[in-house]
């Protein structure tokens, strides 16, 4: 059933709104009149809308039409709007024509209206149409432009004959142009990227000669700097005209190009993780059996170019033979029960290398849970292995090192706090069974020797409380009761943020090193005594020589104070004779007790104390004590002493002990000869070291018993006691130094030995 026209009639006259509703009718023309007769009827049935017609006649008591067509305008200007009027003129007419009417008829020439009435609502049919088209248009412009804005997408049309080029929008945001600029080949070119322009210039005359479809891709420099990649495809075809035109697309990749090149880059840097890493990629597809490996399985499995590695034949091939079934089994059932695997194997590379791997797979399901196919990974550990083999002798090498020296190694919480570590050794050390837990701190405090126990934990509470290492010793008790002498040594390790977080050290059991020590120094004290003995012995033998010695100054001091006595004893006293004889009694005097003070140095018998010594005067000191002894058998004594010589580090008694023996042995030596006796003591640095030589031009040195000489009781004196020479060197290696005999040149033997020199502290001094 056809719906009725809606009409909106104005009209005052009920009668010409029944005509014109039965000549409509007529006409066949359905339809249903809204009559009224005023503004606010009028106003308020257009505000109801739903009319498909407005009938208006021109001169109404309270309104006129022309009013009623400036509201209908307003409200509804898409509703046709037609005059009924029998008053309207021709200017009135005009009028309304300009103002939106759709046409106006004379009450006189009603005949006119259905013709008009059906014109009215085609031409509103047709512009309703024509608005939804355009509505439709508007909102697939606006869909595209999205589109394009979101995909980076341009369009563009370019008629070549002419250089027009048409741009969408979005391509105008690509190549960052105003809309008001026009477009244009140079304005392009002027984007792109200088290494790009030669290529797109090519591009464009080959399209515009040629007149074939284009693609290219090519970069362009933004205003800021910035490059951006595009991608253009251009299609031909000939305009009505047969003019040539490209209509296409330009695309703004620079993202897919900054994804693929991070791409290639994660690609590489796996690649490259695989190979630093020694990691293989593979996958196996289990219908075909195809087997896909990364460079690195093929740089692991030695595989060569012509090598067919496409199936897992050639893999298994390669395992060694008494793993190779363990390895094949472990796949097959791992693709029955679609499980996840990860085994240990070794191949055998062509060369006879062997390597050890790591392997992991994985199956991929398909939606149906069908097994499509593994992928895993295989890893190269035969440099793991090679570095746990290496680590395993290397522990037994410290645990067999840390047995040999009795040396054991721990860690523990700061305290005293709970033991974390202990080496094997550690446990044998400190008397506990390495095949038990570690003990508890109070049962280590428990097995100290009681008179150390509150001393040891002192040392352990300070270290925690300054944060810093220790080194002590202490004595632990044993089981069975043996007490064993222990040095430790702790050090502090801390967190990042620098908080204590533990003690690492070592435990070494020192006890026979302990007894040893003992036992040295109570030979160094025998030797100590023997040597004091001997120089004791040696200065009774030099009695009358000493003696003279002390009696020289002694007598002269007695001759100058007779002078002084004289001197003052004349009538007239000459005071300046006098303090002369006093200045030279005082003078002997002194020499007398430097005399006596050298004698009772090497008389006494204190504990060794070393001292920077100058040597030339010590040797100076000795040769003033020795003269009278060498002057008794005409034996003259020379000097050559180096100047500047650096001290060394000695006792000076110990050392005077040496040159006494050294300078005495030739004195003896020259006794029994006749003419040119002479002891010579030189001095001289050499090489970082003091090199002293005393020589003689006596006897010389037994040839048939030279290597002799420095054993305990061997002498050629038939009063000697075979001990000076043995004594002077074990004193000078005591020092660091070495002593040692050769024949001298002619006649005579001369003794040498080397000290080490204190440089540095000669020339602060």
């Amino acid at each position: 059933m056809r719906r009725a026209l809606q009409i909106l009639s104005i009209e005052d006259d009920l009668k010409d709104a029944d005509l014109i509703k039965d000549l409509l009718e007529t006409e066949g023309i359905v339809c249903e009149i809204t009559r009224v007769e005023n503004q606010a009827d009028f106003l308020t049935s257009l505000q109801r809308r739903g009319f498909d017609l407005i009938l208006a006649d021109y001169s109404l008591p309270s309104f006129d039409g022309i009013s009623a067509l400036k509201l209908a305008m307003k409200v509804c200007p898409d509703v046709p709007f037609i005059f009924v009027s029998g008053t309207l003129g021709e200017e009135v007419a005009i009028e309304a024509l300009k103002i939106g009417a759709t046409d106006y008829v004379l009450k006189t020439s009603l005949s006119r209206l259905v013709p008009s009435v059906l014109r009215a609502l085609r031409e509103a049919t047709l512009r309703a149409e024509r608005k939804r088209a355009e509505e439709a248009l508007r909102q697939s412009e606006a869909y595209l432009a999205e589109a394009q804005r979101l995909s980076r997408t341009g369009s563009f049309g370019w008629k070549p004959s002419t250089g027009e080029i048409v741009w969408s929008e979005e391509t105008f945001r690509i190549f960052q142009y105003d809309r008001s600029t026009k477009p244009t080949v140079e304005l392009v070119v002027q984007r792109v990227r200088p290494d790009d322009v030669a290529s797109v210039k090519q591009t464009v005359e080959r399209a515009s000669q040629d007149g074939k479809d284009f693609e290219h891709e090519y970069r362009l420099v933004m205003p800021d700097g910035a490059v951006k990649h595009v991608h253009v495809v251009a299609h031909a075809e000939r305009d009505e005209s047969g003019a040539l035109e490209f209509v296409g697309a330009v695309m703004d990749t620079t993202d897919r190009e900054r994804a693929e090149k991070k791409l290639r880059r994660s690609e590489e840097s796996l690649l490259e993780a695989q190979k630093l890493s020694h990691t293989g990629s593979w996958r196996h597809d289990v219908a075909s059996g195809a087997v896909v490996v990364s460079p690195e399985i093929y740089r692991i499995h030695g595989i060569k170019p012509d090598d067919d590695a496409s199936n897992t034949e050639f893999f298994f091939s390669r395992f060694h033979p008494e793993d190779r079934k363990r390895v094949v089994d472990l796949f097959e059932r791992a693709e029955i029960e679609k499980t996840e695997f990860q085994v240990d194997y070794r191949l055998v590379l062509p060369d006879g290398t062997i390597k050890h791997l790591h392997t992991m797979g994985r199956p991929i399901l398909n939606e149906s849970g069908d097994l499509v196919e593994f992928v895993g990974t295989a890893i190269d550990v035969t440099a793991a292995k090679q570095a746990e083999e290496a680590l395993r002798r290397s522990q037994s090498y410290l645990a067999e090192a840390q047995r040999l020296s009795h040396t054991g190694s721990w860690a523990g919480a700061p305290g005293p706090g709970e033991i974390q570590y202990w080496s094997e050794e550690c446990y044998r050390v400190l008397g506990f069974d390495p095949h038990n837990k570690l003990p508890h701190v109070e049962t280590f405090l428990q097995r100290i020797h009681p008179d150390d126990q509150t001393r040891t934990t002192e040392h352990f509470e300070r270290a925690s409380r300054e944060k810093r290492g220790f080194e002590f010793d202490y004595r632990i008790v044993h089981p069975g009761g043996e007490v064993r002498d222990i040095h430790t040594i702790g050090h502090p390790v801390f967190s990042s943020s620098g908080d204590l977080v533990e003690f690492v050290g070592t435990v070494i059991d020192v006890t026979e090193r302990k007894r040893a020590e003992e036992e040295r120094e109570r030979l160094r004290q025998a030797q100590a005594d023997l040597a004091h003995i001997h120089r004791v012995t040696t200065m009774g033998e030099l009695t009358a020589s000493l003696a003279h010695e002390i009696k020289q100054p002694i007598a002269a001091a007695v001759t100058d104070a007779k002078t002084c006595l004289r001197w003052l004893g004349c009538d007239q006293p000459d005071v300046a004779e006098a303090r002369d004889a006093a200045a030279r009694i005082v003078k002997d005097v002194t020499r007398a007790t430097d005399i006596i003070g050298r004698i009772s140095v090497l008389f006494k018998k204190d504990a060794l104390q070393r001292e920077l010594v100058d040597v030339n005067e010590l040797i100076l000191e000795m040769i003033v004590l020795l003269r009278s002894e060498a002057n008794r058998y005409s034996i003259s004594i020379r000097s050559e002493l180096a100047e500047d010589l650096p001290k060394v580090m000695a006792d000076p008694v110990q050392l005077q002990q040496v040159f006494m023996n050294l300078m005495l042995n030739g004195i003896d030596a020259m006794k029994g000869t006749t003419d040119g006796r002479e002891l010579t003591i030189k001095s001289e640095a050499d090489d970082g070291q003091l090199l002293i030589s005393v020589s003689d031009t006596g006897v010389g040195l037994p040839p048939q018993q030279a290597d002799q000489i420095f054993s305990a009781f061997f002498t050629t004196k038939d009063n000697g006691t075979g001990m000076g020479l043995p004594i002077s060197r074990s004193i000078i290696e005591s020092h660091g130094g070495r002593l040692w005999a050769a024949g001298a040149s002619g006649r005579g033997a001369t003794f040498q030995f080397a000290l080490p020199a204190m440089v540095a502290a000669h020339a602060s001094s």
